[in-house]
């Protein structure tokens, strides 16, 4: 079953936000594991609801006496099955560190919330040839820290992050090569088929394109997710191969 990711960041107002789940409430998820990212705030909306909710990030810690602090505990009482961790734009603006992302994988796997890592290399290292040393190291610093029982319940999330909220142009024969590279080194090492989606630019227009990537397990998107007339585009052409 291919995975489709909805990461909507901090968009939409309350009001914005009922007019989209009652959209979300009438498209068919059949054949597909939708997961939606709303802001934390919105997540009570679509508590008992057909979507597996998934929070946006976790904290490092699951302090209950830490004000603002929002532990995994609370988030498990909201049906959250999900959590987003290491996020680029995570590490851009809060300046997260990589301790800080370790820290938040082995919690959120230790309490049974699944987990959607996202990795991919910058514009800078794709120019100097050296994104697969980066996406390796990146994966053997989060990997060789924790436990391997825990494998099954990572999703990794490659979004090259020249790619993220850009219209720049892709390449689909390099991202299928690294998606394969990712599949093929994990494997390697950990003895685990890992379950792949990719972001950056996903749209209605262009999903066919990569749905076709054997090796894709689904995709991350963001802005193409806003809309929800986009977003059952998408659905329909990820569950219906005629579309």
């Amino acid at each position: 079953m291919k995975h489709l990711i909805c990461n909507l960041k901090a968009q939409k107002n309350y009001h914005e936000m009922l007019l989209y789940k009652d959209y979300l409430d009438h498209l068919n998820f059949n054949n597909l594991n939708f997961i939606l990212a709303p802001s934390n705030i919105y997540l009570p909306m679509f508590k008992d609801s057909n979507i597996n909710l998934c929070t946006q990030d976790i904290s490092s810690n699951n302090f209950s006496n830490v004000t603002s602090n929002i532990t995994i505990k609370q988030l498990k009482s909201l049906d959250v099955k999900y959590t987003i961790i290491g996020h680029y734009e995570r590490q851009k603006y809060y300046h997260e560190t990589m301790s800080e992302i370790i820290n938040k994988v082995k919690n959120a796997l230790e309490q049974d919330l699944k987990v959607i890592i996202c990795l991919g290399e910058t514009k800078e290292e794709l120019a100097r040839k050296v994104e697969y040393q980066t996406l390796s190291r990146y994966i053997s610093q989060i990997f060789n820290n924790i436990n391997p029982q825990y494998l099954s319940n990572i999703i990794l999330a490659y979004e090259p992050t020249y790619l993220i909220g850009t219209n720049t142009p892709y390449n689909i024969n390099k991202i299928k090569d690294t998606i394969k590279f990712l599949k093929d080194l994990i494997y390697a090492y950990y003895g685990h088929q890992i379950t792949i989606v990719f972001g950056g630019n996903i749209t209605p227009e262009n999903i066919k394109e990569f749905d076709d990537i054997s090796e894709l397990n689904g995709f991350i998107i963001s802005s193409s997710g806003l809309n929800p007339a986009n977003l059952e585009l998408i659905i329909e052409k990820m569950t219906n191969p005629n579309k």
